[in-house]
């Protein structure tokens, strides 16, 4: 096959990100507009760090009042259990009551002058029979309350999670490109904790509350609605207290919130790349990121801190302010025999029961704000529809392998201003084995990532057997057509034998299967020699593997899978020269009757290929065989190839001069013990 020389794109070219279009020219550059936009609040000039800038997300919905239903439907019937634990809350709530206005009965009683011994003892037995009573139903309330509302709480919570977790799942590659993942991970937990508490135990407090103050303020204007409109007359100020300062703690939450997820990512970011932390003495250099995250999140924490206690002071305060009026009121009224003394101590702690039931039917909002903001996180992702359907859509019956990229522009949504593709054209025939070759960033990985269907492009289109990849179901793409080794694969926390089956199921993968893919992927020694065998427990992305028997498992799970298309993306570049024999060897029969796609830096690995296609800053440069390319005078891929050469010339020479220094060694060496 000859060379071939691929057109440059014109100067100005209109590509797509998404569901929105934008131009770019050769001389300008424009700020994209796409659906995750970067956003920082550093001024121009002025040093930002990666962590610190914002991806927002366009095609994120904002949730609105209807939305809520989402979260309604998810409860299902478990509001069943939520009214039967509200009911018993309510019961909770009018117990203390029933006690107090007994209590003052029992006052009027030992108070009266008139009634005699025997009748003060037959009517205290008939009060101790009452709150004998009391007692049986605060039980069963306690009961009805405690248990199906935290029962409730725990089906929601699986419920919500699970809801949460599905939607992620459906979310396109982009989404995960440009979100942190401490901050999903602080929403499953935490935001989804949130919400599930605030419909279950959270409104228990709030009915108990709503049944004290109903139920005690008419008990006690009944007794006396004068003493009753002196207690309450407050209420007002410890009221507008409540909602003045619950606005600057609903907005001090959500920046606790934020922080929140943003150390969370950064926490989760550390610990994954400890490695590379440890090896740079980056340590003090995260502390004092991770120690600056933490004091934003403590002065806002410190404002909440001062308007919650200042919300509570101001009603504490007024409550017993207001309770010391009611006994100069009450007490003139007793004075004056408008009021006996059982009545007073009645209405007073009826009515401080009513008002502690106001108060926490206003203390309840601060938590019903809290999560309200958790809820709209949630909802984000539960109500985001991915950009790209993760099932449905055409089956090719017989799959060829036949491979066509036409035209293809590509942009990663988390660098909006770099063309990663540009117009990529690439045919290739079922069975071939073709090789992607190019200096860092030139869109290698991108082809297979689009091939894959993990993204969209913003122009052109891509096919395989003449079908359109965005028209095909992206599961049986995965699951029937490609299979894929990366340079770092990725194995899970269980068993080997898990690992292997991943692909096609555990329920599909039989062990005579698993053994066989194993024994043609040259693992199968190395797992026998484990004193678990295949059901040796992997740690977290298999860390108690080497990397070539990493790769290895790798391969006998793409092996098990029988897939037409083969995708290997620098899947012997990280390895020593023994490990990447025994890897290679594994790939060539893997490779054999496969349409193969090869993305190397070493030319050694694919010289033999049908096709290698060299690229150069997302664009097609040079294509042919081995020996086509090597006759182009001043090519990429020729200078490449010398450069390899040079490099394991010199080498060579190196480890025969060394072999040489130590023979001229050893010969002294020997002249000396001869003397």
């Amino acid at each position: 096959m000859s060379e071939q020389e691929i057109k440059k794109p014109s100067s100005q070219t209109t590509i797509q990100v998404g569901d929105v279009k934008m131009e770019k020219t050769e001389n300008t550059r424009r700020q994209s507009r796409n659906p995750f936009k970067k956003h920082n609040n550093k001024e121009a000039g002025e040093q930002i760090s990666s962590s610190e800038i914002e991806m927002v997300d366009l095609r994120e919905p904002k949730p609105s009042f209807k939305d809520a239903f989402t979260i309604y439907k998810i409860i299902g019937w478990n509001w069943l259990l939520i009214l039967i634990g509200m009911i018993g809350s309510a019961g909770s709530g009018i117990i203390p009551l029933m006690f107090q206005f007994i209590m003052g009965d029992v006052i009027t009683v030992f108070a009266s002058t008139t009634m005699t011994t025997a009748e003060k003892k037959s009517q205290v037995s008939v009060y101790a029979s009452e709150f004998a009573g009391i007692a049986a139903g605060a039980a069963v309330a306690s009961l009805l309350s405690n248990f199906f509302l935290n029962y409730a709480s725990e089906r929601i919570g699986i419920a919500l999670r699970t809801a949460y977790f599905d939607a992620l799942t459906d979310q396109e590659m982009g989404y995960f490109d440009v979100k942190k993942v401490g901050a999903v991970t602080n929403t499953l937990y935490e935001d989804c904790t949130k919400v599930q508490e605030i419909y279950t135990t959270r409104i228990s407090t709030f009915v108990t509350s709503i049944a004290q103050f109903a139920i005690g303020f008419s008990l006690s204007m009944s007794s006396s609605w004068k003493l009753t409109l002196v207690m309450i007359s407050t209420t007002p100020i410890m009221i507008f207290g409540v909602f003045v300062l619950g606005g600057i703690i609903r907005k001090l939450t959500t920046m606790i919130n934020k922080s929140n997820d943003h150390s969370a990512a950064m926490f989760t970011e550390v610990l994954s790349s400890m490695r590379t932390v440890r090896g740079m003495a980056g340590e003090e250099k995260e502390r004092e990121k991770y120690g600056r995250d933490l004091k934003k999140k403590f002065l806002a924490g410190v404002g909440k801190a001062i308007a919650q206690g200042s919300t509570f002071g101001v009603m504490i305060g007024v409550l017993w302010g207001t309770v010391a009026l009611c006994f100069w009121y009450g007490g003139g009224l007793v004075v004056s025999s408008e009021l006996n003394i059982g009545s007073l101590m009645k209405v007073i702690g009826l009515s401080l029961f009513s008002t502690m039931g106001l108060i926490q039917v206003f203390a309840f909002f601060p938590d019903y704000t809290k999560a309200m903001v958790s809820q709209r996180v949630v909802l984000k992702v539960l109500k985001r529809k991915g950009a790209i359907p993760i099932q449905g859509g055409k089956k090719i019956e017989t799959i060829k392998g036949h491979v066509r990229f036409e035209n293809v522009d590509f942009i990663y949504p988390s660098r909006p201003n770099v063309t990663v593709l540009k117009n990529f054209s690439l045919d290739i025939s079922s069975g071939q084995a073709v090789a992607l070759v190019g200096p860092s960033g030139s869109g290698k990985s991108t082809i297979v990532g689009l091939l894959e269907r993990f993204y969209d492009p913003a122009k052109g289109k891509v096919y395989i057997d003449d079908v359109d990849v965005a028209e095909l179901d992206p599961m049986w793409l995965h699951k029937s057509c490609l299979g894929i080794v990366t340079q770092e694969p990725v194995l899970f926390a269980t068993t080997i034998y898990g690992n292997i089956a991943y692909a096609i199921g555990e329920e599909n993968a039989t062990m005579e299967k698993v053994v066989e893919a194993a024994k043609a992927a040259n693992c199968h020694s190395f797992i026998s020699d484990l004193p678990e065998g295949y059901n040796t427990l992997l740690g977290e992305k298999g860390v108690s593997l080497s990397g070539g028997q990493k790769q290895r498992i790798a391969i006998a799970r793409a092996l098990l899978q029988d897939p037409k298309i083969l995708l290997l993306d620098e899947a012997t570049s990280a390895l020593d020269t023994e490990s990447e024999a025994l890897v290679q060897a594994a790939l060539d029969k893997l490779m054999k009757g496969r349409t193969s796609i090869c993305i190397a830096h070493r030319l050694s690995t694919v010289k033999d290929c049908n096709q290698i296609c060299v690229l150069a800053k997302g664009e097609l440069r040079e294509k042919g065989t081995h020996n086509e390319l090597m006759e182009i005078s001043n090519g990429i891929y020729k200078g490449l190839a010398e450069k390899q050469m040079l490099f394991s010339s010199t080498t060579e020479e190196e480890e025969e001069e060394d072999d040489e220094e130590e023979i001229l060694i050893e010969d002294k060496s020997l002249n000396i013990v001869d003397c």
